[in-house]
């Protein structure tokens, strides 16, 4: 028998961006029925909420939870922070469509060189049904919204190879990703810095997001360049809104690179005037000053033509030595040198020593200079190599983080300390959402209670359009979080990343603890969402 719950004298923030307002919030069958003061319900277990907010529950704009789901299904790192809902399959990187044969061999090879791990077995589905499916088996702890990966559905109809497709192909394309839009994908993500989705000329996405528009769903994208080529990577989104008519949500927008730093504010700014001539175009962003991706993003794009395979082929190949070992010094350079580039996780145990350690310290202590060190170690661990960076500037995060089209998305996963405790993770995946309303909201003051928490709730809802969610409404799904606003604050960090945030005191997934008093529950009820119409 379901349990109902009565939220007491709480300040009740509903998402809106209004004023919050004590009130009382009561919980039944998993749908908020009621609220408002002195409510009172017959058999409800009474939660005692004076003190804290009470908010909808959180939604992620942008996670990587497509893979971790299967080792860590409850995501308590996620769950710990007020996350109810997660919007997965972003920067191109995702595991449906999957296309037949060598080509869905293909796409493991390609998903084993990023952070996660594939569920026993390997992909046993073709599609967003197939994948929810799966998921929905082992029954995750918060509600999870895939995307479409443009990588994924590259590969399944051409692979990983350098070239315009042709006219079948991107036939192909249109239809697995009408298909996968009608089994409930919430929109298409593409990564831009990461083949095969680099590959990809302005004309396919926006012949893809012309599918995307007609269909009312989202086309998010890690733009083309975060540095030097920012502008012009801001312009190609918002050309591809204009041109398409999609709604357009740039991925992290940020600048990376000391002498790029400012930029983040100009592209900003370039997007509200974009937004001001009728442009559908938005963003997210997450509050740390260091990004956190493949070592190979270090690579040029042709090093990758052709995939995994084909990729350390020519990293062992001595002809191309010097002109690799150069591209990577390149960017390495931009990131802020390899002192600032640190390994966070391996595929092997190899080189586990390193994990935690600079390029620097790599390169010394192998006696090399540090572009060979990295070209060694991606070649000793088949590609497989995370890597944080810590290339961002806090100008452009607090100038970019006080807008009110940027929603909060933590660019992480959902972990597990008890399965991932030895991994060197960026901190987001445990912090991100406690960090905004402790450092930003209480500290600093740059954005207001209501404001933030309208940023990890209803924006989100609305740019997805995530129905019955994101607010608090009578009627809503009771997805709902209460934290102590005085309390709140993250607590991981680059040197201990497994660690909880405090001041989350109670997070409920369609009307089930998930966190009581502080701690979790072990109890999950996510669903799998799918988008209708």
């Amino acid at each position: 028998m379901a349990v109902n719950y009565l939220l007491k004298d709480g300040l009740v923030l509903d998402g809106s961006g209004r004023a919050g307002a004590r009130a009382d919030v009561l919980l039944a069958e998993g749908k908020i029925v009621a609220m408002g003061p002195q409510l009172s319900a017959a058999g409800a277990k009474v939660i005692d909420a004076d003190g804290l907010v009470v908010a909808p529950g959180f939604i992620d704009s942008h996670t990587h939870s497509d893979r971790t789901v299967f080792h860590a299904p409850l995501g308590p790192s996620k769950v710990m922070q007020g996350v109810t809902t997660e919007v997965m399959g972003n920067c191109g990187i995702g595991l449906f469509p999957v296309g037949a044969g060598r080509r869905r061999r293909e796409l493991e090879t390609y998903l084993a060189t990023m952070e996660g791990e594939l569920p026993p077995g390997g992909i046993d589905w073709e599609d967003m049904d197939g994948y929810a499916s799966a998921v929905e088996r082992i029954g995750p702890g918060r509600n999870l919204a895939p995307m479409v990966a443009h990588g994924a559905l590259r590969i399944a109809v051409m692979g990983s190879d350098d070239r315009v497709p042709t006219a079948a192909e991107m036939d192909e394309m249109k239809t697995l990703l009408s298909r996968s839009l009608k089994q409930g994908a919430w929109g298409m993500s593409t990564g831009l810095i990461y083949p095969p989705g680099s590959f990809a000329a302005t004309a396919e996405l926006a012949e893809l997001a012309g599918v995307l528009a007609a269909n009312g769903a989202v086309y998010a994208s890690h733009i083309r360049g975060e540095s030097k080529t920012l502008p012009a990577a801001v312009e190609e989104a918002v050309s591809i809104a204009a041109s398409s008519g999609a709604r357009v949500l740039i991925s992290h927008l940020k600048a990376i690179g000391q002498p790029y730093w400012g930029q983040g504010r100009a592209a900003l700014a370039r997007l509200d005037e974009a937004r001001s001539q009728g442009v559908d175009v938005w963003a997210d962003q997450y509050p740390y000053e260091a990004t956190s991706t493949s070592l190979t993003a270090l690579l040029p794009g042709w090093v990758q033509d052709g995939g995994t395979e084909a990729m350390l082929w020519r990293l062992a190949d001595a002809d191309l030595h010097s002109r690799i070992r150069q591209a990577v010094r390149e960017e390495m350079t931009v990131r802020g040198g390899p002192e600032r580039v640190r390994i966070a996780s391996l595929r092997t145990g190899a080189n586990g020593k390193y994990v935690g350690r600079s390029i620097a310290e790599l390169a010394w202590d192998r006696l090399l200079a540090p572009e060979d060190a990295v070209v060694a170690l991606l070649k000793e661990e088949g590609g497989a190599v995370e890597a944080i960076y810590f290339s961002l500037s806090s100008e452009d995060l607090e100038g970019i983080i006080v807008s009110d089209f940027v929603a909060v998305g933590s660019d992480g996963s959902g972990l597990d300390p008890a399965k991932d405790g030895g991994k060197m993770v960026h901190p987001r995946n445990y912090g991100t959402f406690p960090r905004v309303l402790g450092r930003y909201v209480r500290e600093q003051g740059l954005l207001s209670l209501e404001a933030a928490v309208r940023k990890m709730t209803a924006l989100p809802a609305a740019i997805f359009g995530i129905r019955g969610r994101g607010l608090l409404q009578p009627g809503y799904n009771a997805d709902i979080v209460a934290f102590d606003p005085g309390r709140i604050r993250d607590r991981a960090d680059f040197a201990d990343p497994h660690r909880y945030p405090e001041g989350i005191e109670h997070v409920f997934v369609n009307g089930v603890p998930a966190v009581a008093a502080g701690r979790l529950t072990g109890d999950g009820r996510g669903e799998v969402l799918r988008r209708r119409g």
